[in-house]
């Protein structure tokens, strides 16, 4: 029992080896830095060029310097190409003066390949080594080539050349390649210091580079954090940088600027569904509680007659009220789901001037005038769209009249063409609004004058769908208004016979 219990303490410590693809080893791998790849690439790329060029000049000194060395030992044997044939009677005599004066091994071989012993001196140091040298080549071989060899001798490197003289003699003469070894070793570290310098100007060079042509990606790394971090106003700057970069640059501000503005876009949507809950919660709540007051005066029998019928009255009218402002947020959400109206022609003079007749049958008192096309009764101005939205938008417009002016201010509506447009005018000569008003009036349950809009039945939403509906239809919509001066209405559709 204690073995098995042992055995389990030994597993629990064991640490359990991290694989390949294990979170503790991705955690340690770092991304290499663009700069330092296109650094070492750099570096990597010149290093291999220098020493293939330094191999290649190496190579090509070495192969010079050989060539120059063989040229000059076979020069040795020009003056003895005679000896022979002018009857020398000493087989020396072969040996050139040149060989003799420098300082090199030398060996003068008979016809049967063997070293001819009386040429050997033995007060000539280095000259002894003939017996050594002859058994460091192949005599016969290297005279048929005519090519040169290197030997080590007594731990000096000589070049052999390898001559027949006459007689059928060989003469394999030799010069030290000291002075030639230590000219491409000189040649080598001067090279090597070259490349190592040229190396590291590269290195630092490409850093600068990489850094100046980088600094925008940095950039775009700052500015997505400063985004990230809330600041949705920030920029990419737009200096510096190849073509690729200033694209990649203006492709960015251009999504951030479409981010920021849907980020906004959606914060004033989030704040207009807050302000419209509260605004419809408030707007119900009103008549509801002026209703369960009623019904719990009736309910207690606290009214009599007169009350009861003027308490009727009060419910049937604060229900009516309810039920228009059902009805208009039903109809500004359907126009809000933005659906394809079933357009036909439309004569947008026939709505405007019945829209007029319903006005003044409200308000028998109030001054209307008909400018335009309304002037004329067989006159009809066709505009493509939805009846029935169309037929919405003018009788808002001018409920907003009936409604925010006083009964006895003059109204003029308009229907005309106009810069291949077809406009509807609404024009009035009321008290007009405050410019800060002005700029909320398309804002649901917005009201001016709140208090006076309430008794009068405004519900807030009127110029709301009048631009819904605008919109659906691929209008425009201008409002002209100041304290004091009246307010103008205009919209503008897309001319049904320019387009048709």
């Amino acid at each position: 029992m204690n073995g098995a219990v042992k055995a389990t303490e030994r597993a629990a410590a064991t640490p359990i080896a991290a694989g390949p693809d294990s979170p503790a080893k991705s955690a340690l791998r770092r991304p290499r830095s663009l700069r330092g790849s296109l650094t070492l690439v750099n570096v990597a790329l010149l290093a291999l060029g220098l020493l293939l060029a330094m191999a290649a000049s190496l190579v090509g000194v070495w192969t010079i310097l050989i060539g120059q060395l063989d040229d000059s030992l076979r020069q040795d044997v020009q003056e003895v190409r005679n000896v022979r044939a002018s009857g020398s009677p000493d087989p020396c005599a072969a040996v050139p003066s040149a060989v003799l004066h420098r300082s090199a091994p030398y060996a003068l071989l008979d016809s049967g390949g063997w070293v001819v012993r009386s040429c050997v001196r033995e007060s000539d140091g280095p000259r002894r080594n003939a017996d050594a040298l002859a058994a460091s080549v192949a005599p016969v071989a290297l005279a048929d080539r005519g090519e040169g060899a290197s030997v080590r001798l007594d731990g000096e490197v000589y070049r052999v050349g390898a001559q027949r003289v006459t007689g059928g003699g060989i003469l394999l003469s030799t010069t030290p390649m000291a002075g030639m070894m230590a000219t491409v070793k000189k040649l080598f570290l001067l090279e090597l210091l070259v490349s190592a310098a040229l190396l590291t100007l590269l290195a630092l060079l490409t850093q600068r580079a990489a850094r100046r042509r980088l600094r925008p990606l940095e950039d775009m790394v700052q500015t997505a954090s400063a985004i990230a971090a809330g600041h949705l106003g920030s920029r990419i700057s737009t200096a510096g940088g190849s073509s690729e970069v200033a694209e990649l640059r203006t492709a960015l501000n251009s999504m951030l600027q479409q981010v920021e503005t849907a980020f906004r876009c959606r914060e004033e949507a989030s704040e207009q569904v807050k302000r419209f809950a509260a605004d419809a919660s408030h707007e119900l709540r009103t008549p509801l509680a002026t209703i369960r007051g009623y019904a719990q005066l009736f309910d207690k029998g606290m009214l009599g007659p007169e009350e009861q019928e003027r308490a009727i009255g009060r419910i049937a009218s604060e229900a009516d009220r309810m039920n228009r402002l059902v009805e208009e947020l039903l109809a500004l959400a359907r126009l809000e789901q933005q659906p394809q109206p079933q357009r036909r022609q439309v004569d947008l003079a026939l709505l405007a001037r019945e829209a007029a007749v319903d006005l003044l049958a409200v308000q028998p008192g109030r001054p209307v005038t008909e400018a335009g096309a309304l002037e004329r009764e067989d006159e009809r101005v066709p505009v493509l769209g939805d009846e029935g939205l169309l037929r919405r938008l003018v009788a808002n417009l001018l409920s907003n009249v009936s409604v925010h002016t006083p009964p006895e201010a003059p109204v003029t509506v308009e229907v005309t063409r106009e810069d291949e447009a077809v406009l509807l005018r609404v024009r009035d000569d009321g008290p007009g609004m405050r410019p800060e008003d002005a700029a909320r009036i398309f804002d649901r349950f917005f009201r001016a004058d709140p208090d006076r809009a309430r008794r009068t039945g405004g519900s807030g939403l009127g110029m709301s769908i009048v631009q819904a509906v605008v919109q659906a239809h691929d209008g425009t919509l201008r409002v002209e208004t100041g304290l004091g001066e009246g307010m103008t209405v205009e919209v503008r559709f897309p001319d049904t016979e320019l387009t048709a």
